[in-house]
């Protein structure tokens, strides 16, 4: 397995340059790419209109793909720069390319190390962060082994847009971003921590007598009005992918991806999927550049950050169970239980560390990956008492569940109110408990838990 990513500056990647625009005879990717920035700047009408030609250009050179759809983005730049030729449109043209062109300024060694075991830090410069994203936008850098869905914003860019209100937002957020000017003294963080090994029996949530419920704070929320950044927390977990990256729909890790543009590196070229079952990404640095309303079709940018405070952010994938045939819960089968609640803890350990003691999450695991908001609520509590860190839960107010349409924020509170006093052990136990696997959802759970004698 590659230990590193080769950027598209290094010399081992080379192009058949069908265009011709190198004049080497065997030219790298890099002798294409700098000779197609070359042509292009000396083309008597370049502008900032002119980038998206420039993409499906370099798309045929380096991926040989013939035909790129770019028709969203073309719109967008109309829309956004009417005078591509005016001041803030070259400007930003001139970024993107300058920012591209010192790849190999940026990083001497044309590569950057996998985040893995063996590599747990990675440490970049705004200006290595900018020439990453810059051939993200260009469209010159290939997708890591193991990374199925690509690594450049083609998602991004192509026409229609079934949420195009959030897309749109995504863009002004990135050239944003890019047309800033970057600041030496800082620097952006990546984090891979591994579970410590324990031995049998020895697992914090099995020894723990922290009462479990004093670690979860349940915070009612809509899907219309949930705000990012958080007004508060600096720390924020996101549902993650095994995959981890941005995309073109809204899920909460696609959003804050987003809207942080210095996370858009990390799960695209930083890591070789998939995450390992017992690991989390831990970022630090990081600085959200634009403000946002509203989660999946309700989310909407309401403005760029101003002097925002760097955040952590914690990325954990849970176990996907949406297409489980269980008959009973498939969050509580031993494997998938353990699973997920060894990946939460290392995360929340790692949190820990940073001396941070609260983290912001939304309801993990629980919506597109099929988990029962009950359980996957319990194992997020477990895991933050067992690591000693506060999580504060959102919760969707209108959010109902089980056959009787019961209300999940009430069933959580009223679930926290009469088991206030129970230990983390305790609900563990339970947990493993014949009567609870068979239980078919997370209320009748809800309903044992606050009936047990402990």
């Amino acid at each position: 397995m590659e230990n590193a990513y080769l950027l598209p500056c290094h010399p081992a990647i080379t192009s058949l340059d069908p265009l011709g625009v190198s004049e080497i005879e065997e030219p790298t990717a890099w002798d294409v790419i700098t000779a197609s920035i070359s042509l292009f700047r000396s083309e008597r009408h370049t502008d900032l209109h002119r980038l998206p030609s420039l993409i499906e250009d370099l798309a045929y050179s380096l991926h040989h793909k013939g035909s790129v759809n770019t028709a969203f983005l073309q719109h967008f730049l109309t829309d956004s720069y009417p005078d591509a030729r005016a001041d803030n449109a070259l400007n930003l043209l001139d970024a993107i390319l300058h920012s591209a062109l010192a790849l190999p300024t940026v990083f001497p060694t044309r590569e950057i190390p996998y985040l893995n075991l063996k590599n747990p830090h990675l440490h970049l410069t705004d200006a290595q962060v900018k020439s990453l994203i810059a051939h993200q936008i260009l469209g010159t850098v290939k997708p890591p082994k193991g990374n199925a869905w690509g690594c450049s914003f083609l998602c991004w860019y192509s026409s229609p847009q079934p949420m195009d209100s959030a897309v749109r937002g995504y863009l002004e957020t990135l050239f944003h971003y890019m047309s800033c000017i970057s600041d030496n003294n800082h620097s952006t963080t990546y984090e891979f921590y591994s579970a410590p090994i324990f031995k049998q029996g020895e697992y914090p949530w099995q020894i723990s007598i922290a009462r479990v419920f004093d670690y979860l704070e349940i915070d009612s929320t809509e899907a219309s009005s949930v705000e990012f950044p958080h007004k508060s927390l600096k720390y924020m977990l996101i549902a993650s992918n095994v995959s981890p990256g941005f995309g073109a729909s809204c899920t909460q890790e696609e959003l804050v991806t987003a809207a942080c543009p210095a996370l858009l590196p990390l799960g695209a070229l930083c890591v070789a999927p998939p995450i390992p079952s017992d690991a989390a990404l831990l970022t630090h640095g990081i600085i959200p550049v634009s403000t946002w309303k509203g989660q999946g079709r309700h989310a909407c940018r309401t403005g760029m950050s101003i002097q925002c405070s760097a955040h952590g952010f914690l990325l954990v994938d849970a176990t996907e169970l949406d297409t489980s045939e269980s008959s009973s819960l498939a969050d509580l089968i031993p494997k998938n239980l353990e699973r997920d609640l060894l990946k939460v803890y290392t995360g929340f350990a790692a949190v820990r560390r940073c001396a941070a003691t609260e983290i912001a999450s939304p309801l993990w695991g629980a919506g597109a990956f099929g988990g029962d908001p009950i359980v996957k609520s319990l194992i997020l509590a477990i895991a933050a008492a067992s690591a000693g860190v506060k999580i504060h839960l959102s919760v969707d107010k209108q959010r109902q569940i089980g056959h009787e349409s019961m209300s999940l924020f009430k069933t959580l509170t009223d679930m926290k109110s009469c088991c206030s006093s129970v230990q983390v052990n305790n609900v563990w136990r339970l947990l493993n408990h014949d009567r609870v696997r068979s239980c078919r959802d997370g209320s009748s759970i809800a309903e044992i838990l606050c009936s047990a004698d402990f």
